[in-house]
């Protein structure tokens, strides 16, 4: 823990145990959400749902950084949990009354035959405006990155884009969402990009800085398990060409992350 003018700052291995133990207490509204028809992840859905393969990743994300919001060690824990629990839990009349302006940034997925973008006066807020206040207090320091906008983090991007990517398969080669490990290859590297978005929602106050630290190496963490996995589905159902692909793409992304881990360890140091 370091020492500042008014208070002691976590690191990052502090930040990490608080966020490990909150993951657990939330592990059952985890479950909860990710419980789906014939137990599929509920990703498969949003391809369904949604006009664009980035829209469903995008949406997948804006739902799992909603238990990630409830991991902040300077709140009630139990307030937490209660509005955690208020918005997974509402009954219909409820939802039917919930104001995102008041209750916060929660994703509302459409109903059926409901219009996906909404009236053009009640538009849904995309993944980026999560962020932008993050930042409104930072606008005139100087930043050894230009973070303003969570598109300018290249390792997102590319992570958001594989995601992508590998869910197009489900058009053109229907077969690979056939086999359970490529359905486990999709999950943790939308889970990669999860990670990396909750970093970026953290913000770059030295304060919270350890957080981010500790988000991005749960996305390095995630890409080097899923390099091991991709490994297993070389053969099938993988093609010789989409394995090699798709190991590239990943080797370079578990690559740079660990380069940005390391900028931003150095970032955090001369912050303090």
């Amino acid at each position: 823990m370091y020492p500042s003018d008014d208070h002691n700052i976590w690191d990052e291995h502090q930040w990490e145990s608080h966020i490990n133990e909150m993951t657990r207490r939330h592990e059952h509204l985890r479950d909860l959400m990710e419980s789906g028809p014939a137990g599929y992840p509920r990703w498969l859905t949003h391809i369904r749902d949604f006009p664009t393969k980035l829209d469903a990743v995008d949406a997948y994300i804006e739902e799992e950084l909603l238990l990630e919001e409830a991991y902040f060690p300077f709140e009630d824990d139990e307030e937490e949990d209660d509005d955690v629990d208020d918005i997974l839990f509402r009954d219909d009349d409820q939802a039917d009354d919930w104001d995102p302006d008041e209750d916060g940034d929660v994703f509302d997925e459409p109903g059926e035959g409901e219009d996906v973008f909404g009236d053009d006066d009640d538009e849904e807020e995309d993944l980026e405006s999560i962020f932008e206040e993050i930042f409104e207090e930072e606008a005139g320091d100087e930043l050894t990155y230009d973070y303003a906008s969570l598109e300018n983090i290249a390792i997102y991007t590319d992570a958001r884009d594989l995601a992508a990517d590998l869910l197009i398969f489900n058009d053109s080669k229907p077969h690979y969402m056939d086999h359970p490990g490529f359905i486990h290859l999709v999950s943790e590297i939308l889970l990669i990009s999860t990670k990396l978005a909750a970093a970026y929602s953290m913000g770059f106050d030295v304060e919270v800085l350890g957080a981010n630290i500790a988000y991005c190496k749960k996305a390095l963490e995630r890409a080097n398990l899923t390099l091991l996995h991709l490994q297993g589905l070389r053969e099938n159902p993988l093609g010789r060409d989409d394995y090699f692909e798709l190991h590239r793409r990943l080797f370079e992304l578990r690559n740079n992350i660990a380069v940005h881990v390391q900028e931003t360890r150095d970032f955090f140091k001369n912050q303090l």
